[in-house]
């Protein structure tokens, strides 16, 4: 009882195996039984029965020189048929009549119970005797008869008795695979235990691999895999880490700035120097305001990445020139022009907040970089190709970027060297986020027209 509470008590994969087996062996002993069943109780195996003890005693008789002798023979085989149809407990008989020459019975034997075997046309061929049915054969060897009725067994007792005798054997056997088979997946089951054990004695900082070395190979992968998801979670928490680390950098100066404007806003002994104060403070406070909407923003991709929220049917077209818009009064103040070259409608799978973020932070950094009266220009076409991308170009006439640097820019709080104007380096890492997002690829070059910048984005369908 205390070794079948473990086996059975609980889900495991032993338990589940052991299952398993058992309902292969029951599988197994419908299919011998129906395949036995149905090979003992067809016609022609019982005929085949009764034909080959039939011309065995048939062949003894032709050799008999007497009816004394032959009655013997009839007499002894009758009696060792029925006492092995008692023995075994078949429910049945073989009754044997001997007739002489001129029809005369010669021998009956004591299962008859007197009663005479008519004379059949056919070898083999049903009776029926006290409303029992039988299966009749006739044969003439050495000049007399032979008559033979055996009982046509019910196939319900049968069945019955065939799903008992096998039953019996089927559990005999069971132990003798249950018992090595159970050992064989407990000893199996114990790398794995090893494994659990080995990762609860981690420390909760300790995020190095395991180095596991299972013996089995279908356990290797598993190791594998679990190394590497202790390395994306080191990857990810140094990438937190220094996340957080650059922010408050970034984040210490224009509080910094705050911090000395108050002050000096305060302390101003005149209107002049309160309003210099002032418009320093909201200054700061404005660059503080945007760097902590761009982290925010990041942080939302991360999330979407990781989460991925099903995407929706947007108009690209109409979403430019949202964005356009949006930014339309910065661009004027610095009497910079914005251009849209894109189709009526553009149907496409888009996240709306995040082609939006590229779009304003693509276009709120030309605005801001490139010099007064300049140019920016916003085409949006879909591919020829079978996969139907979505192509998104901005381009301006800005001094660009410089080759060697145009791979880092994407990179958080990066800023090219020699940077004068204000920024937080944070509009093209938010780019990119919104493009995997998107399912996408960004690609930056120097126009081949005007020289400035130029973002290629492609979007699959």
């Amino acid at each position: 009882m205390r070794l079948a509470i473990p086996i059975f008590g609980r889900r495991t994969l032993v338990r589940r195996v052991m299952l398993a087996l058992l309902a292969a062996f029951c599988l197994v002993w419908v299919v011998l039984l129906a395949h036995e069943f149905i090979a003992e109780t067809g016609s022609a195996e019982l005929d085949r029965r009764v034909l080959r003890l039939g011309e065995r005693l048939g062949t003894t008789l032709a050799r008999a020189s007497s009816d004394d002798e032959a009655r013997a023979i009839v007499a002894a085989t009758s009696n060792v048929v029925n006492d092995s149809y008692r023995d075994q407990g078949l429910p049945g008989v073989v009754m044997m009549q001997l007739y002489a020459a001129d029809g005369s019975p010669l021998y009956l034997s004591p299962e008859s119970g007197g009663a005479l075997l008519r004379h059949a046309a056919q070898k083999l061929g049903d009776i029926q005797l006290n409303g029992q049915p039988f299966r009749l054969y006739q044969q003439r060897a050495g000049g007399r008869t032979l008559r033979m009725a055996v009982s046509i067994i019910d196939d319900g007792w049968i069945l019955r008795r065939m799903g008992m005798d096998l039953a019996v054997n089927m559990l005999i056997a069971l132990p003798l695979v249950l018992l090595p088979l159970w050992l064989v997946v407990r000893r199996g089951l114990r790398p794995l235990q090893q494994l659990s054990a080995q990762i609860v004695g981690k420390g909760v900082h300790d995020l190095e691999p395991l180095n596991a070395r299972p013996d089995y190979e279908e356990l290797k992968p598993l190791a594998a895999a679990l190394d590497n998801l202790l390395a994306q979670l080191r990857s990810k928490i140094a990438r937190e880490a220094g996340f957080v680390h650059d922010a408050a950098h970034e984040l210490r100066t224009p509080m910094a700035v705050i911090s000395a404007q108050a002050h000096a806003l305060v302390l101003a002994p005149d209107v002049a120097q309160r309003v210099a104060a002032e418009q320093c403070l909201d200054q700061a406070i404005a660059r503080a305001s945007h760097l902590v909407q761009q982290l925010l923003e990041m942080a939302l991709f991360e999330r979407e990445l990781e989460q991925g929220p099903p995407l929706e049917m947007l108009d690209a077209a109409r979403l430019a020139q949202q964005a356009i818009a949006d930014v339309a009064p910065a661009a004027m103040l610095r009497d910079i022009e914005l251009s849209l070259d894109a189709p009526d409608a553009l149907p496409h799978a888009l996240d709306r907040h995040a082609f939006l973020s590229i779009l304003h932070n693509l276009l709120h950094n030309a605005v801001r970089y490139i010099p007064d009266g300049g140019q920016v220009q916003v085409a949006l076409q879909r591919s020829a190709t079978a996969n139907a991308m979505l192509i998104l170009a901005v381009s301006d006439n800005g001094p660009g970027i410089p080759d060697a640097e145009q791979a880092l820019v994407f990179e958080r709080f990066y800023r090219c060297e020699g940077q004068t104007i204000p920024g937080s380096g944070l509009g093209l890492s938010i780019v990119r986020q919104a493009v995997t997002r998107l399912r996408g690829s960004v690609e930056l070059s120097t126009s081949p027209t005007s020289g400035g910048c130029r973002f290629v984005i492609e979007i699959p369908a």
